[in-house]
Formats: structure tokens, C-alpha cells, sequence
């Protein structure tokens, strides 16, 4: 199984930017295109990230009921896009990585489990 995540941390308008990119990449992910009814709809997707950038510009002024109001729109769409990962990582094969990578996903080595042996008694 491939574990996958997006990076979804640092100031604001890096993460804005980088999920608009995610967002891109998506949209051409036909692994994602595929089974769209039963992951995050892209349109969902979109609206998020309008709505973040758009309460991203209200709060520059530094308005505190501004701030509040970004800080939980960013949360509902590093969520959606914490989803959408979860997701691609139950359905994605590893003949899927090469598209992943493009598509802006981090594609992490499932650590490798140490292997016990046991003894036998001679």
C-alpha cells in the first residue's frame, strides 16, 4: 500500500498556493477522474479554495473576526485535500506514482518492518 500526503503546512499564501496547484493537478489525475462520485467532488474542491483565498484577502487589514474566519476556511480545505489523499492512497497502485508525483502528491516508503526469527531449541 502506498502512503501519499500532500504538504499542507507553512504561512498561508504558500499553502493557498500550493493546494491551487494541487487543485491543477487533479483535475488532470485520471486515476482521480475515474471514481469521482465516491471521492471529494473537484467542484467542492474549488469552492474551497475560492473560499479561502477570498477570506485570505479579507483578512490582510488584520481584522481579528477576519483572521478567524480564514483560519477556518484554510482548515476545511487542508482537510478536503487530507481527504483526497486518504482516498488516493486506498485506490492508487504503484504503476500510479509517476502520475501522483505530477499531480503534486508526496509519495512516502511504507517503513519496512523488522523481521523476527525465534529460535528453535536444538
Amino acid at each position: 500500500m502506498l502512503h501519499l500526503r500532500y504538504k499542507l503546512s507553512g504561512k498561508t499564501l504558500v499553502v493557498l498556493g500550493d493546494c491551487q496547484r494541487y487543485y491543477g493537478g487533479l483535475a488532470t489525475l485520471s486515476l482521480y477522474k475515474k471514481a469521482a462520485e465516491l471521492a471529494v467532488p473537484l467542484e467542492v474542491i474549488g469552492a474551497a479554495i475560492s473560499d479561502a483565498e477570498q477570506k485570505y484577502r479579507n483578512a490582510i487589514n488584520y481584522d481579528r473576526v477576519a483572521i478567524v474566519m480564514r483560519n477556518q476556511a484554510f482548515k476545511v480545505m487542508i482537510d478536503l485535500f487530507k481527504n483526497v489523499a486518504a482516498y488516493l492512497q486506498v485506490v492508487a497502485t504503484e504503476d500510479d506514482i509517476p502520475a501522483l508525483l505530477q499531480a503534486g502528491l508526496e509519495v512516502i516508503a511504507a517503513p519496512k518492518k523488522k523481521r523476527t526469527t525465534t529460535s528453535s531449541p536444538d
